[in-house]
């Protein structure tokens, strides 16, 4: 699998080198050793891939189980480490996956904490990720992306034209701030949220325009790299 993923890699970056404009910028920022938890905004079904290119880490990430359906497509997700998540109720085995992968020494997984495409500005998050960065402690790695909503299928991967910009933020942790967990997975949701939005347009931030740079109690800045 760990060959079969870097071929897709390589092979996608002379795609979007030869289709798109695409830069990256805040690898610095990426941490070389020790688990990690990849966070972005999403726009397409091509941010998995995007961000799989943007970082030097072999990541995982889940994908809604109904594009697992399509042929071609269940090829290509498969190949870049995807793994079926069944969306609108809570899916053990997916769960399960990701917490037995950020438990390896190298470990990384991509989540997604808006759970669908915002097509646009960014929409309510869900508390998942927060409460599996809470939980494992592991280091967190924000990232925006811009330029990918008129990219609507993974087979674009093939075709990826458009101006594609990826910032990569900087790491850091979720605390529980000295009070009950459930207030600090939502205090760390937006938090999460509000460090993508900085890193993204103000006409991309959408429910999280506040939440960039305001004061933070949940989440606490790492060394970079």
């Amino acid at each position: 699998m760990s060959l079969f993923f870097w071929s897709c890699n390589i092979s996608f970056a002379a795609s979007l080198g030869i289709w798109a404009d695409y830069e990256r910028s805040g690898q610095e920022n990426e941490p070389s050793s020790g688990p990690l938890l990849v966070v972005a905004n999403h726009q397409s079904n091509m941010d998995p891939p995007i961000v799989a290119r943007s970082i030097s880490h072999r990541t995982l990430f889940p994908a809604k189980r109904e594009l697992f359906k399509i042929r071609l497509a269940n090829l290509l997700l498969r190949m870049w480490g995807a793994f079926p998540l069944t969306r609108g109720e809570p899916d053990a085995n997916a769960y399960r996956k990701i917490l037995s992968t950020l438990a390896k020494p190298k470990g990384c997984v991509t989540l997604f904490p808006e759970g669908t495409r915002s097509r646009g500005s960014m929409r309510e998050a869900q508390s998942g990720p927060a409460m599996i960065a809470l939980r494992t402690g592991v280091t967190v790695l924000p990232i925006g992306i811009t330029g990918t909503k008129d990219l609507s299928s993974v087979v674009r991967a093939l075709n990826p034209i458009g101006t594609i910009r990826v910032r990569i933020g900087r790491p850091f942790k979720v605390v529980d701030g000295g009070i009950g967990r459930k207030e600090a997975v939502r205090g760390a949701t937006v938090e999460m949220m509000g460090r993508i939005a900085e890193l993204l347009p103000e006409s991309y931030r959408g429910v999280y325009g506040d939440a960039a740079g305001a004061e933070r109690k949940f989440t606490e800045d790492l060394p970079n790299g």
